[in-house]
């Protein structure tokens, strides 16, 4: 089967195909308020038309980083970096409204090295920490905080709970008479569904992933979600990292990175230990500033 595509995102005269063959978004599900997903952070792009473009979810780890896809900071042919300055959104569940966002630019993008040798439409290792120029105010925005990070034996099989999946990505997805599918837009405010982990055929996924599934039909992240959280809200943790699909419908079982799998590469990061198992890509722009003032496209 066909696995899912993203979007398409042109910057200056740079065409970069991010309509990559298994992006994710939340489809269907239900509103999230104020501050009930504190760790969510929408990672955006500036366009030529002088709006701002959502394109993957991540999860705060610290005032300096946040955890996302590696598939979303680089193309799916040979996994370098995109040439593309990225700015997170955080603090807020309605990207149109610029009042209540923090705004901060991306100083470094960290990749594990096993990432770039997946051969190509495989994402073993999606895992990316994004460094932060400025810190966000954790400690004094009553809408950001945090998520914890799991430790090694946790949420592993034959653990089955359900977890909360969030994201900014696209909220519904249409069968038409001649069975193809319409995706609908971005959603302008956040969404979450439940998902339940490790579930029966976590055999068609790598120990370094999980598979999940919404217990209801066509209810789940799909495109614009990648990169966004898989969270355990009663312990405030982060179960995984939305990756791909092998499927042409939203809400079907989907893959995850297993955080708990990755946490050498996410320690080595935060200690600045960076050695040859990990790749970098800095950025210099600073658009955290004109990003208040400018324009959400597309939604």
């Amino acid at each position: 089967m066909k696995k899912k595509s993203f979007f398409s995102l042109i910057m200056g005269l740079q065409l970069v195909v991010l309509i990559n063959s298994k992006r994710l978004r939340i489809v269907e599900g239900e509103y999230a308020l104020p501050g009930q997903f504190p760790h969510q952070v929408s990672i955006q792009a500036m366009t030529p038309d002088n709006c701002t473009q959502h394109v993957c979810g991540g999860s705060i780890i610290d005032e300096r980083h946040i955890l996302t896809a590696s598939h979303c900071v680089t193309e799916e042919l040979f996994r370098e970096f995109l040439d593309i300055p990225w700015t997170i959104v955080a603090g807020t569940v309605d990207l149109k409204d610029r009042s209540s966002g923090v705004y901060r630019d991306v100083e470094t993008i960290f990749i594990p090295n096993s990432y770039i040798f997946n051969d190509y439409g495989d994402y073993n290792d999606d895992i990316a920490i994004l460094k932060l120029r400025e810190a966000l105010p954790l400690d004094f925005h009553e809408y950001l905080n945090a998520v914890n990070l799991p430790d090694s034996k946790q949420y592993l099989p034959p653990d089955n709970r359900t977890a909360v999946i969030s994201g900014f990505g696209a909220y519904n997805q249409t069968a038409l008479s001649n069975g193809s599918l319409v995706t609908g837009p971005m959603s302008q405010f956040l969404r979450f569904v439940h998902g339940m982990i490790n579930v029966d055929n976590q055999e068609d996924c790598l120990d370094s992933e999980i598979c999940v599934r919404s217990p209801r039909y066509q209810e789940g992240d799909c495109y614009g979600d990648s990169g966004g959280p898989l969270y355990d809200e009663d312990n405030n943790t982060l179960i995984g990292i939305v990756s791909h699909s092998d499927h042409e419908s939203c809400g079907d079982t989907s893959k995850y990175t297993r955080v708990s799998a990755h946490l050498d590469f996410i320690y080595n990061v935060l200690t600045e230990n960076i050695d040859d198992t990990i790749v970098w890509h800095g950025q210099s722009h600073k658009h955290s500033l004109e990003y208040p003032n400018l324009t959400v496209c597309d939604i």
